[in-house]
């Protein structure tokens, strides 16, 4: 008895949904890419049911008879194709009123009505969405002193830089990024030890390595397949390890030594750093998904590397490129 009502409402269900569809079509609504500024005749887009919505300039949106969709596909009579949903209609909503700003092609018998919207909102729901993406690339780093615990030079020291970037476009110009990097913000220094009868010149190499978590504004200008853009934000990051190699220092102890990895000194060593960060890059679409990044960043520390009364700041400069994926 189970058996057979349940029968019976699985054939009511489907009565019922193909009722509801009686007379309707099914249509895959898209976003279309001319490969340049001539639209395709008219005779063509009948051929595989595609009937434009609205057009400006290379793109427009499009409603395609779903049977014919992949043949139209495999046609590549257009740049790109991107659907968004299935729609079913029936013929009497393929037709519409003109008022004065729309036209009217004919698709078959039907009135397909075509209102033109600005290119730049087409362009800008198409960049809507979430990326994730990485980085790689170079850093180059100087220490500014403020106080030191001993006379002498710093001098800037070049290292490297990886990050796993995550970010949220909200229109085709603006959007928000993050994520997390390791970089080494190394630096040499000559520094200057007195002894009783002479003062001698000892240069060490320090290897810092942090881990960074920056959170950037990303202003972007161009067109839609090659964009500049300009970062703007901040940081915050923690010290994970040093390296050095030379002679080196224990706290204030001023006899020099051979040492290469460093326990870091509580009272001394402040292993948070955070601050300021901008930067510029240059993006290239490789397809709808995949873009191609060229970025030059700029890390101003605000926290001191030593604790009181000694005072340094990280300055770092990040050089490199990275592939995103857009959703």
């Amino acid at each position: 008895m189970k058996k057979i009502f349940t029968i019976v409402l699985l054939l009511a269900v489907m009565g019922g949904a193909m009722a509801q569809n009686q007379g309707t079509k099914e249509y895959v609504s898209a976003l279309i890419t001319f490969a340049d500024t001539t639209m395709l005749p008219q005779d063509t887009l009948n051929k595989y049911g595609v009937m434009l919505q609205t057009r400006s300039g290379r793109m427009a949106n499009a409603l395609i008879d779903a049977t014919k969709y992949h043949a139209f596909l495999n046609a590549n009579l257009v740049e790109r194709v991107q659907p968004s949903t299935r729609v079913f209609l029936r013929e009497e909503q393929l037709s519409g009123s003109c008022s004065g700003k729309c036209k009217h092609h004919q698709a078959g018998r039907e009135d397909v009505r075509t209102d033109l919207i600005p290119h730049s909102d087409i362009l800008n729901d198409e960049a809507k969405g979430w990326y994730l993406g990485f980085y790689l690339g170079g850093t180059n780093n100087r220490m500014d002193v403020e106080k030191a615990r001993t006379s002498g030079t710093w001098y800037a020291d070049r290292g490297v830089d990886f990050e796993a970037v995550v970010g949220y476009q909200f229109n085709q110009w603006f959007g928000i990024r993050s994520g997390l990097g390791v970089l080494t913000k190394n630096y040499i220094t000559d520094l200057d030890v007195a002894f009783v009868d002479n003062t001698s010149t000892y240069r060490t190499f320090y290897r810092d390595t942090y881990l960074q978590l920056p959170l950037l504004a990303d202003l972007s200008v161009g067109g839609e397949d090659v964009r500049i853009h300009f970062l703007a934000g901040g940081y915050c990051a923690y010290w994970l390890a040093q390296w050095r190699h030379g002679y080196v220092y224990v706290a204030d102890d001023p006899r020099p030594f051979m040492g290469d990895a460093y326990s870091f000194v509580k009272n001394y060593d402040n292993r948070f750093d955070a601050g300021l960060a901008g930067g510029i890059g240059l993006s290239l679409r490789v397809n709808p998904h995949f873009q191609l990044h060229f970025e030059g960043d700029y890390y101003h520390g605000l926290v001191s590397t030593a604790k009181t009364p000694y005072k340094s700041f990280n300055r770092t400069w990040t050089f490199g490129m990275g592939m995103t994926y857009h959703f």
